[in-house]
């Protein structure tokens, strides 16, 4: 989509100029002590206090650099003595800006290709095998880090071992190109995907010594770590290495993000020409020889997330062995329990940029082509103005119904259960003079409910009671997912539902969810999901 907007810049430099993972309440505490753990790879010290026990920055893989970028990640080396890890390891390598976010190039480049880092969080005191919760951060493949967000409410109040984690992001994560095949390692494309399964590896061999059950996982995500999440499913790498999913806004059979390596591989060349490395066979040695900061400001070629010109996972290669979609119909995927979600609102984060009806207009066919008098005429703008109209279309098309799609896919195999997250006063850090519009369940806005924590978009302090407990609510089914107490008023979905709607004057479910979204009308055009 490319209504980029204050909120989009302000995602960006949130995501990389505050870390509430740092949970200084925890390191500064009154009670604060050093902890230790033992790694396969050595001793890492870490601190507790005010109820928590965190490791930061713990490294799971080399740092990717010289001649490991754009390879597959490979095992942290022994070290002596004991190692630091009260504080956080850098973010990945990221092109801060109003068009590098989607993939459009420029930016300012923050954090490092150093990068490869989790942070673990659990109850003080945890000396039990406690059930796990690994969070994959979203921003749309190009900024983010586990950093960004604070599970230290989680570990404490639920008693989970929290683990947040980074991977690597725009060109060094997602990059394809002929030239990668020298390796032995195909053309590549996953590499961010590769970490995180490298991640969740190295969760499996050592959170037991953090006090974590590493048969007790759940895997929770959001955006473009819930579409990571979706491509792990089929990933035969991933069996054993978490026994339930969460994804939150990730629509992973959306047609566009659906893309091959050795399609991507193909535009590899075009994006090496652009940064001066000649064709032939030095020209993938000449991208490894390039300074990491002009790599992630030069544009995205390929097709990804947000279509032609973005980053994100690819299939049909020794990560992802064939499309999702088909993998997912056919029954060839983890087959775990799985919650899929949206927000109701969530394209009026991206929409505040289309101000008249001429905009809405020229945006919507360029988005859909030939489609778009269709779409239109199925959502006119209507008495709120064009960027609640343009938003509308944007959250059933991107996320709504593929998450319905997958929901109904997935529930032929696995139990299954739907959401959609609808406070329409749910906190935003900007006040509405200034974002331009009511943001209301707006994209990554039930983050700040499922953590019960503050962060970049969210400050909890503006909670109201009710919206205080939906929070608890949430974070209550999030961490007993799977567990024997889960849910009982929360029904599986059977077909096309239902959704359980969570609101602050109490939760609902919905059997509509398909008609309301419009579904059956994208479901006759191009840009349904695929099934």
């Amino acid at each position: 989509m490319r209504l980029i907007s204050l909120l989009v810049c302000l995602l960006a430099l949130g995501a990389c100029a505050t870390h509430p993972g740092k949970v200084d309440p925890v390191r500064y505490a009154s009670d604060a002590r050093p902890v230790l753990a033992t790694t396969e790879a050595g001793t890492v010290r870490g601190v507790e206090g005010a109820g928590v026990r965190a490791f930061l920055g713990v490294p799971f893989a080399q740092p990717p650099v010289g001649a490991l970028r754009w390879r597959a990640p490979q095992p942290v080396p022994a070290w002596d003595g004991v190692r630091d890890a009260r504080r956080l390891g850098s973010d990945c390598t990221q092109a801060i800006g109003r068009r590098a976010i989607l993939g459009g190039g420029g930016g300012i480049v923050v954090g490092s290709e150093d990068c490869l880092y989790l942070n673990i969080y659990g109850p003080a005191g945890a000396d039990r095998a406690s059930p796990v919760m690994v969070y994959i951060p979203g921003g749309a493949f190009t900024i983010g880090a586990g950093a960004n967000y604070d599970p230290s409410l989680l570990a404490r109040e639920q008693g989970r071992v929290v683990v947040t984690l980074n991977y690597r992001l725009g060109a060094l994560g997602w990059l394809a190109h002929p030239g990668f095949q020298a390796d032995g390692e195909g053309y590549g494309g996953n590499f961010g995907l590769m970490d995180q399964l490298a991640a969740l590896q190295w969760v499996h061999r050592n959170i037991a010594a953090f006090g974590g059950d590493p048969g007790n996982v759940t895997l929770f995500a959001e955006s473009a770590g819930a579409w990571s999440a979706c491509y792990l499913m089929t990933s035969p790498g991933s069996e054993g290495l978490f026994q339930r999913v969460i994804m939150q806004s990730g629509g992973c059979l959306e047609p566009s993000s659906l893309v091959s390596a050795e399609a991507t591989a193909r535009a590899g060349p075009e994006f090496a020409r652009s940064l001066g490395c000649a064709d032939g066979p030095a020209q993938a040695a000449c991208l490894k020889g390039l300074p990491a900061w002009r790599v992630q400001r030069a544009p995205s070629v390929r097709e990804g997330l947000n279509g032609h010109g973005s980053w994100g996972p690819v299939h049909t290669d020794a990560t992802v062995p064939e499309n999702p979609a088909v993998a997912f119909h056919e029954g060839r995927f983890t087959r775990v329990p799985v919650i899929i979600g949206t927000n109701r609102d969530e394209g009026r984060l991206f929409a505040n940029e289309v101000k008249d009806v001429d905009r809405y207009q020229k945006e919507t066919i360029w988005m859909y082509g030939d489609v778009g008098e269709r779409v239109l005429a199925r959502y006119p703008v209507g008495p709120d103005g064009p960027a609640y109209a343009i938003a509308e279309h944007f959250t059933d098309q991107r996320f709504a119904c593929p998450s319905q799609a997958l929901r109904r896919q997935l529930a032929r195999y696995v139990p299954v259960w739907g959401y959609e997250f609808a406070d329409r006063n749910a906190p935003f850090v900007l006040p509405k003079r200034i974002v331009g519009l009511d943001l209301g369940a707006y994209h990554a806005s039930e983050l700040a409910y499922v953590f019960g924590t503050s962060w970049i978009f969210a400050d909890v302090k503006r909670f109201t009671p009710e919206q205080k407990a939906l929070s608890a609510r949430m974070r209550g089914l999030w961490a007993g997912f799977g567990q024997k107490d889960f849910g009982p008023d929360w029904p599986r979905v059977e077909g096309a539902g239902p959704v359980r709607v969570f609101q602050p004057q109490g939760d609902r479910l919905d059997d509509n969810f398909f008609e309301r979204r419009h579904c059956d009308f994208w479901d006759g055009t191009p840009f349904g999901a695929v099934h």
